[in-house]
C-alpha cells in the first residue's frame, strides 16, 4: 500500500471533492456505500426497461440516481469555481 497526500477541498454528506498530489484536477470522492446504492439503482433501472420499457418505477429511480449524481456535480463545480479552477469539461 502507498501512502499519498490529497487535499481536501471541501467534505459533503456522501462525498468530497479531493486534489490529489500531481494532478491537474480535482475529483469526487464518494463514500463505497453512496456508490454502490447509485450502482445498484441504475443496474436495477436498467434491467427492468430492457424486460419492460415503460416502468414508471424503474424511471423513477433513473431519476433519482440521477438528481444525487446532479448534486455531486453541483458541489464539484462551486469548489472549482470558490478556488478559481476550470472546469476539465
Amino acid at each position: 500500500m502507498s501512502q499519498e497526500q490529497a487535499q481536501v477541498l471541501t467534505r459533503g454528506v456522501n462525498c468530497a471533492v479531493v486534489q490529489l498530489v500531481g494532478r491537474t484536477f480535482p475529483g469526487i470522492h464518494l463514500q463505497g456505500d453512496t456508490f454502490a446504492g447509485i450502482w445498484t439503482q441504475l443496474a436495477d433501472a436498467a434491467r427492468t426497461l430492457r424486460e419492460d420499457p415503460g416502468n414508471g418505477e424503474a424511471l423513477d429511480d433513473l431519476d433519482y440516481a440521477i438528481e444525487e449524481l446532479k448534486g455531486f456535480l453541483g458541489c464539484y463545480e462551486a469548489t472549482l469555481s470558490e478556488r478559481g479552477i476550470r472546469r476539465p469539461y
